[in-house]
């Protein structure tokens, strides 16, 4: 289990590091730099301080939960936050992209966003 306040920390430093975006392995806070990344319906509108705690929270209770992860949204000028979950299968993220009523997933491989 993790240390939810170094968590929160770590995850604050990294986006500030990286404040274009970013995924993370959940433990290590390591980047993933392979795979395809798919955020979950339950953290989507993560944004400040409290949507970091709460994808943190959320990760720390659910271990299909591998990553987690940041982006900026130059449209409304806000850093929001996800739980994520990698998969190496492009059908197997568009699937899981769609279930948790996702618009984009993003190829960790090409670091490029694939629309839904």
């Amino acid at each position: 289990m993790m240390n939810l306040a170094l968590s929160f920390e770590m995850l604050q430093a990294v986006a500030t590091m990286n404040p274009d975006g970013f995924t993370v392995n959940k433990n290590t806070f390591e980047p993933i730099k392979s795979g395809y990344s798919v955020a979950v319906k339950e953290t989507q509108n993560s944004f400040g301080n409290y949507g970091a705690a709460k994808v943190v929270s959320y990760a720390n209770k659910h271990n299909e939960i591998t990553a987690l992860g940041g982006w900026y949204n130059s449209k409304n000028n806000k850093f929001y936050y996800d739980a994520v979950i990698i998969v190496n299968d492009l059908e197997t993220a568009i699937r899981l992209g769609r279930e948790n009523g996702q618009l984009a997933i993003f190829d960790l491989n090409t670091m490029q966003e694939i629309e839904l």
